[in-house]
């Protein structure tokens, strides 16, 4: 892949590889990224967002089995604070994936000379809270080649840490702290964003324990869209309308997000194939769209983890305010226009 020119160039090629793996793989297309998030080889810390989506599906297109990246800089560490114990390699003719990273900028004045300064999000959110003005601010945009671990020579393999968390416990958490009662009739799998409730069919009328609570936990996802949680459009949404379309792919890329593994159940599989070319013709036609459904998808698992205490709240806080929000928030522009009166020749500092 080519470095991206740009946020609508980057996202056009993030729908068009996520059609082309949707088209090949359908019920499968979650399997071959779904056991590990992808995070930072030296940071350690997990990729969010769009990143999560980018990584995972080219993990996937290109049989990577490993959930490690990193940057040319870490690779090459020169100055020996990466890795100072091992010499990485990169392997001749590896190519690169980007991921993107969205920063604030501030503007400052000098006579007519109007100038933007980098800043963190930590002063960022630090300014904004203490009154300043959103028009003092802007967000930009920079793609960043990172490089599998697959594709590297020396690094050490990855050290697995065990951390059994049982699905079960999960969906009794979210069901309690959500407040969402699950009731037990019938034989569809369902939400009812009216009742505000979960229906399921007896436990005993799936194939196994960990499909049914597979299936629970689906639901959830879609729980999160209620109006007195994160207030998505999840009401009046028949079966097989793009609205409907979008919801499921919301809950999907959702569970992706958790890093949790869930079955397909039976009806889940025999659901999918109806929607599934609902996704592609509404991504064909609304790349953005699938950018949109990945920020309600990031949104929707932050919260489930919190709810979930996989997460504390002020972690959840934190992620609220992430750099992928306020990219999200300027999906249609590489620059947003800003409203302020001054004019002037604009110099970077």
């Amino acid at each position: 892949m080519s470095r991206p020119k740009n946020s609508k160039e980057f996202r056009e090629s993030l729908a068009l590889q996520f059609i082309r793996l949707l088209s090949e793989k359908e019920l499968h297309w979650k399997q071959g990224w779904l056991s590990d998030t992808p995070l930072n080889a030296v940071t350690q810390k997990n990729y969010r967002g769009i990143n999560v989506l980018r990584l995972g599906l080219t993990a996937m297109e290109m049989r990577y089995d490993d959930p490690r990246w990193a940057t040319m800089v870490q690779i090459m560490d020169k100055e020996k604070k990466y890795h100072p114990n091992e010499a990485w390699h990169l392997k001749k003719g590896s190519k690169a994936a980007y991921v993107e990273y969205w920063y604030p900028i501030k503007f400052q004045y000098d006579g007519t000379i109007k100038r933007e300064q980098a800043i963190t999000w930590e002063q960022y959110k630090k300014e904004i809270k203490e009154g300043a003005s959103t028009l003092e601010y802007n967000f930009k945009v920079t793609f960043t080649p990172v490089f599998n671990a697959s594709q590297i020579e020396g690094i050490a393999p990855m050290k697995h840490e065990e951390q059994h968390i049982e699905i079960s416990d999960i969906v009794k958490d979210l069901s309690k702290n959500m407040n969402v009662p699950i009731v037990y009739e019938g034989n569809r799998a369902y939400y009812s964003p009216h009742s505000d409730e979960i229906h399921l069919p007896h436990p005993n009328q799936f194939f196994s324990e960990y499909e049914f609570q597979a299936a629970a936990l689906h639901e959830l996802a879609h729980s999160t869209g209620h109006p007195l949680r994160l207030n998505r459009n999840i009401s009046n949404n028949p079966f097989g309308s793009a609205d409907y379309a979008y919801e499921e792919l919301v809950a999907e890329i959702s569970s992706c997000f958790m890093g949790i593994h869930t079955e397909q159940t039976q009806e889940h599989i025999k659901n999918h194939k109806a929607y599934v070319q609902s996704w592609i013709n509404h991504i064909q036609e609304k790349p953005e769209s699938l950018i949109k459904a990945v920020a309600d998808a990031q949104t929707a698992a932050n919260y489930m983890e919190w709810k979930a205490n996989l997460i504390t709240q002020k972690e959840y806080e934190n992620r609220k305010h992430s750099a992928f929000t306020a990219s999200s928030e300027k999906i249609k522009q590489e620059a947003p226009q800003q409203t302020e009166k001054k004019k002037g020749k604009v110099m970077k500092l």
